[in-house]
């Protein structure tokens, strides 16, 4: 397990920056939910436009929603102290759970760890299967729907166009995307070593996650004799064939399915044990006892354990694939870190970014003081460029040179960090600064 580096803005400044302390994000996901919330969050694709719709009615002016069937966070812009309470409770409605369930398995961060786990996820660093790369599109989707509603302001948007601009990096300069082709390429090479030549396979697609349609793909590559797709709404297959091909099946042919495939990947994950003991060991005998080959990509168990001592039958969950692939367990590691180098640096980048901007209206007001002062000065000097120079530069630093005297006699603390302050505006040293210092500056 790959520890999570911590994060520490390089300027001081930038930790004081209140933009920053109002981001925070509310949520659950398949990392930290319990097999109850599991089962009524994230079995069905969110509701995502009901809560969308609860948010605008309730006047919210910045928020995004990434919901996905292993996700539901709120990220906010203008978070508030009783924010997390009403979050939390859109989360326990939407799941049918009580409050106090949801609690227990929510996270809440705000400030820059909030800005960190934004960016961790458009970069699937915080997925149950790191790296897969469904992910940055859902962000994408989601963004785009809360900002159409007029959810999302600029600083929010300014924080999810970066986060995916920090995934792309992610994605192109290390290998962490690789993880699940490391995964892929296990399940392939354990599905050869059971039947040989995968081009004779049936396929057997149960449910609609995001694994077991990444899994599917690979498999549908090596050209397998024919795909079937099953899930308990019927529109929900419909949709996967559109992505995968192969053919849509009814629910109730789950029994006759089962025997008459070779390859099952279950990705239902509804709490209940889909492929039990009893059906597997019938579908056995179906078969003749030729071997079947199934991979349970769920956070919650679909195959029950016994399956796995019935002779003819290999279940496999993504542990176990994992295990397979064990060889590449340090190559991933510094994958891993080399992930979070390239997620730091583009935080880095992004705050000092947000940072510089909020300097921009001070900078233009002090161009336009300058501006007039300069003209000024050369309507009275007649054309002088010597006096206008001498004029210009007393006016300059006339209020400067008040304020520096009369904090030097209030507060010398304050005093020395003026000092400082000028010395870095003005690129000067401690003697550029006694200089100045000890000059009388009067009006001509």
């Amino acid at each position: 397990m790959i520890s999570v580096p911590p994060f520490i803005p390089e300027h001081p400044l930038i930790e004081q920056s209140e933009q920053f302390d109002k981001l925070a994000v509310v949520g659950v996901s398949a990392r930290t939910a319990g097999r109850r919330l599991r089962d009524s969050l994230f079995v069905e694709e969110p509701d995502y436009e009901k809560v969308l719709s609860v948010l605008k009615n309730h006047g919210e002016k910045s928020v995004v929603l990434i919901a996905t069937c292993e996700r539901f966070d709120f990220i906010l812009g203008g978070a508030k102290a009783s924010d997390t309470e009403y979050y939390l409770s859109l989360i326990a409605s939407e799941a049918k759970l009580e409050f106090d369930d949801i609690r227990k398995q929510s996270y809440a961060y705000k400030g820059f760890d909030a800005l960190r786990h934004v960016f961790a996820v458009s970069s699937s660093l915080d997925s149950v299967v790191v790296g897969e790369p469904q992910i940055l599109g859902q962000v994408k989707d989601c963004h785009r729907q809360s900002r159409d509603l007029g959810l999302t302001n600029g600083f929010l948007d300014d924080v999810l166009n970066a986060s995916l601009v920090a995934a792309k990096r992610v994605r192109t300069e290390t290998t962490v995307a690789q993880q699940p082709i490391t995964l892929t390429s296990s399940a392939l090479q354990v599905a050869r070593g059971i039947h040989g030549d995968l081009g004779r396979c049936k396929v057997l697609l149960a449910g609609g996650g995001e694994m077991g349609e990444l899994l599917c793909g690979e498999f549908n590559s090596t050209g397998i004799d024919t795909l079937r797709i099953i899930h308990p709404r019927i529109n929900r297959s419909e949709t996967a064939v559109f992505r995968l091909g192969g053919r849509a099946c009814p629910w109730t042919d789950l029994e006759e399915l089962t025997a008459d495939s070779d390859i099952i990947l279950s990705s239902l994950g509804g709490g209940e044990v889909l492929f039990t003991e009893e059906l597997i060991s019938s579908s056995l005998k179906k078969r003749k006892r030729k071997p079947i080959f199934i991979i349970d990509t769920t956070a919650s168990r679909d195959v029950a354990l016994e399956v796995n001592a019935l002779d003819g039958a290999f279940s496999y969950n993504l542990n176990d694939l994992e295990n397979v692939a064990r060889q590449g367990k340090v190559h991933r590691e510094t994958a891993m870190m080399a992930a979070w180098k390239v997620l730091g640096q583009e935080m880095q980048s992004f705050i000092r970014t947000k940072v510089e901007r909020q300097a921009a209206p001070t900078i233009s007001m002090l161009r336009k003081h300058f501006e007039t002062l300069r003209r000024q000065v050369l309507s009275e000097s007649n054309g002088d460029v010597d006096a206008a120079t001498r004029l210009l530069i007393n006016r300059l630093l006339h209020n400067p040179q008040v304020v520096l005297k009369e904090t030097a006699i209030e507060d010398p603390e304050a005093h020395m960090v003026q000092e400082e302050t000028l010395c870095r505006l003005f690129h000067l040293d401690n003697t550029d600064v006694n200089v100045v210092g000890s000059d009388e500056v009067k009006e001509d």
